[in-house]
């Protein structure tokens, strides 16, 4: 399916971040759409990361709208690491602009994220209105510990590879249990914390879940 790209500066509190908006061509009526944040910034993640792309690609491809960015102290954002809580702000203003965009219904919008990206979505998507559903890729597992224990109740997936050097699969599946339904849990054989060669996998597991619960 054919891509739009455009770019954006999204407003986060006195902040701006850079942000790209991806849009399916040729759609009849308003379609879904998803905000995809990155890994960590100190790390050296950014909107550029191959799993990032991955899950974009996959979701424009069927017909999903998405909206990639950089956190604040990123690339061309304004501002500095602000250690979960601002990148918190970040990302609900990212789901905020995303439904408020022409083509995209603002009642069918979700967000994904990868590792510290994961975390903070998983954040942002707590007591939101317009977040439907949450994908969680390779999320640490402090955080998704700590999680487990909140109210988080729109449809939620979670990927881990069973090679993640930071999070036993047995762990995962224990902690996935603690959430929830509805909520699906996916482990990727041979991959570790990085995915090389397997985001096509990801964008897959994230794209099919998407479509389930956004676009049904």
């Amino acid at each position: 399916m054919p891509i739009i790209a455009e770019p954006l500066s999204i407003s986060s509190g006195d902040l701006q971040l850079e942000a790209l908006l991806e849009l399916p061509n040729g759609s009849s009526g308003a379609v879904p759409g998803v905000v995809i944040c990155h890994p960590h910034p100190r790390q050296g993640g950014n909107m550029y990361s191959s799993v990032v792309i991955g899950v974009a690609d996959r979701l424009t491809a069927n017909g999903i709208a998405i909206i990639r960015f950089n956190f604040r102290g990123v690339g061309e954002s304004e501002g500095e690491f602000a250690w979960g809580s601002g990148e918190t702000d970040d990302a609900q203003a990212a789901v905020e602009t995303l439904s408020l965009m022409e083509g995209v219904d603002a009642s069918r919008v979700g967000i994904a994220g990868y590792s510290f990206g994961a975390a903070v979505a998983l954040q942002a998507a707590m007591g939101s209105p317009t977040v439907q559903a949450v994908a969680a890729i390779a999320c640490p597992a402090a955080q998704m510990r700590a999680f487990s224990g909140l109210e988080l109740l729109q449809p939620k997936l979670f990927i881990l590879g069973d090679h993640d050097h930071n999070f036993p699969a047995d762990q995962f599946r224990f902690l996935t249990r603690r959430y929830a339904d509805p909520c699906d849990a996916e482990i990727i054989q041979g991959a570790d914390h990085f995915f090389r060669g397997s985001e096509p996998e990801v964008g897959d597991m994230a794209s099919r879940f998407f479509t389930m619960w956004l676009k049904r």
